[in-house]
């Protein structure tokens, strides 16, 4: 447990932790009992008990939500991917994680590389507010970009024929296209994507205190800094 800070106005609460539940890198649901679990799920409660607070986590369909609701003040820590786009508006610990984008296609497609998505008449389909949508923004020169609600709906656009290509993250798109004989993953990533904690800036919290969190954590076995 972490020394208490006294000066903090929010330590009589809980600390409330937001979870992109569209993350499946870190977090998933229980297919009995519907609860999320997963490391995002152990770090923060984890992060309560060395706060000496308890923990309520607070969820969201998608990292474009999460972000959205910054402003309104309803959580103290989200577990989110490093993007430079999101800088004005929360502050990161260092990166504790580091998982992969990727893309899906139809079996039937002709598309057999990563290379081969960015050319005209190419349809990608992305969720908004994902690290990689903006990097895909960016990025593409010839593809169409289409922006939908979650990684879900870009999957589902694809095997409606919507789009050619649908990004998202590993574990969420081969868990998706397991299900199914139709889709295949695209060789290797497009994205490799830090994953950290963050803060509001306007939050009691500082991205300083996750640092020394992750150092525990760290050297208590719960997360691995040589895979970073």
């Amino acid at each position: 447990m972490r020394d208490p800070v006294t000066s903090d106005p929010a330590a009589d609460r809980p600390v409330r932790i937001a979870i992109n539940l569209a993350n499946a890198a870190l977090v998933r649901i229980g297919e009995h009992d519907g609860e999320p679990y997963g490391i995002a799920v152990d770090l923060g409660r984890a992060l309560g008990e060395w706060l000496d607070r308890p923990v309520r986590l607070v969820t969201f369909p998608s990292a474009g939500a999460l972000m959205a609701s910054v402003g309104d003040a309803g959580w103290d820590v989200a577990f989110i991917a490093v993007d430079p786009a999101r800088a004005d508006r929360v502050a990161y610990s260092r990166p504790y994680k580091r998982i992969e984008a990727v893309f899906a296609v139809r079996e039937t497609s002709p598309l057999r590389t990563g290379g081969d998505v960015d050319r005209p008449q190419v349809r990608v389909a992305s969720a908004a507010g994902a690290a990689y949508h903006g990097h895909l923004a960016r990025s593409l020169r010839h593809a169409e970009l289409s922006t939908v609600p979650t990684p879900g709906d870009a999957l589902r656009l694809l095997c409606e024929g919507g789009c050619d290509v649908a990004a998202g993250v590993r574990q969420a798109v081969e868990a998706f296209a397991a299900q199914r004989t139709d889709l295949r993953l695209l060789p290797g990533r497009f994205m490799a994507i830090e994953q950290a904690l963050a803060v509001p800036l306007q939050g009691t919290l500082g991205a300083g205190v996750l640092d020394e969190f992750l150092a525990h954590a760290a050297a208590k076995g719960m997360i691995d800094d040589d895979a970073i």
